[in-house]
């Protein structure tokens, strides 16, 4: 019978796996274009480039210590490694909120109609998007700092004393009050402000390529399906995109807090939320690389809906 230690070591590297070499080949891909092509470069190619490399940073960070946790090389990390560990996960997970809401309102502007109120900040957004990325950076360090104080290497000797534990650290409680009030206000606060901004920019774009459908679908009442549309597509993609981030990320939320608030450590139940956490930063290259036109064949509307959507599909950024 397979043991439980081998499905998850497995299905740990699998994630992996799938997740560093999809960002990677995504992260060449800008780099390439950048220099080679500069003629295909598009702003959001800077924020996806930023969103791979937190992609990485977050499956590096948990997905390889659980790897070699389950795979036999245990209590390789000292104090200090898990404490450096945890923490850069901590931060590029916070970072990839940051930045997965930065791309769908960056979106949300690009393709807002020119008579719109956000005609002039689509000039100029590009110019702003290193800026967000340093305040993102900064945000994120500042909020998780705390953890480089919490965190240790699990020491076998008094487990009990750890509120929160996984296979790799365990975070000890700390009686400063105001400090850990402030702490999981610091976070929730982040968290809640780029999630709604998240929705509302996600729910403008739906509404934006809906309406677009609508006045435009006589010009396709001749095809088989819409669902070849390249605004349908568009739409899709960011649903589904903003979708998975969301669901994956409250799986992982869901389980660390039973784990933090229940009576007795389960660390499998943390197991299973940090897979769930490291899905979207692995999954999420490969919906990029199906919607990106620049990899495989590209699409052209013959004749007259090319030009009727000239205007339009020039605004829409292709992931």
């Amino acid at each position: 019978m397979i043991s439980s230690e081998l499905i998850f070591g497995v299905a740990f590297f699998l994630q992996c796996a799938i997740g560093i070499v999809g960002n990677s080949l995504l992260l060449v891909l800008y780099v390439c274009i950048a220099f080679i092509k500069p003629q295909e470069k598009k702003p959001i190619d800077l924020i996806l480039a930023h969103l791979t490399v937190a992609n990485m940073a977050t499956l590096f960070t948990r997905g390889i210590p659980e790897i070699m946790f389950y795979f036999g090389m245990r209590n390789v990390l000292n104090d200090l490694g898990c404490k450096v560990v945890f923490y850069i996960y901590r931060i590029s997970r916070g970072f990839s909120v940051c930045t997965t809401s930065l791309l769908s309102m960056f979106q949300a502007i690009i393709i807002s109609p020119n008579n719109s109120v956000w005609a002039r900040i689509k000039v100029k957004a590009h110019k702003y998007i290193l800026h967000c990325f340093l305040f993102f950076c900064v945000t994120n360090a500042l909020i998780y700092i705390r953890v480089i104080e919490q965190n240790e290497a699990i020491k076998n000797d008094n487990i009990s004393r750890y509120e929160y534990m996984s296979h790799i650290f365990g975070a000890r409680p700390l009686n400063e009050t105001k400090a850990e009030a402030a702490f999981l206000f610091g976070m929730t606060l982040h968290d809640f402000i780029f999630h709604l901004l998240m929705a509302l920019s996600s729910t403008h774009m739906v509404l934006l390529l809906y309406r677009h459908s609508k006045q435009v679908q006589h010009i396709y009442s001749n095809s088989n399906s819409s669902r070849f549309f390249p605004e349908i597509k568009a739409t899709q993609t960011i649903l589904l995109l903003v979708s998975c981030f969301v669901l994956f990320y409250w799986i992982n939320n869901c389980c660390t807090l039973y784990v933090a608030y229940s009576v007795e450590n389960e660390v499998e139940v943390e197991t299973i939320g940090a897979f769930f956490g490291g899905c979207y930063p692995a999954l999420s290259p490969l919906l990029l690389i199906g919607s990106d036109n620049r990899i495989g064949k590209r699409h052209f509307i013959p004749g007259k809906e090319k030009r009727h959507h000239k205007d339009f599909m020039n605004g829409l950024v292709n992931y």
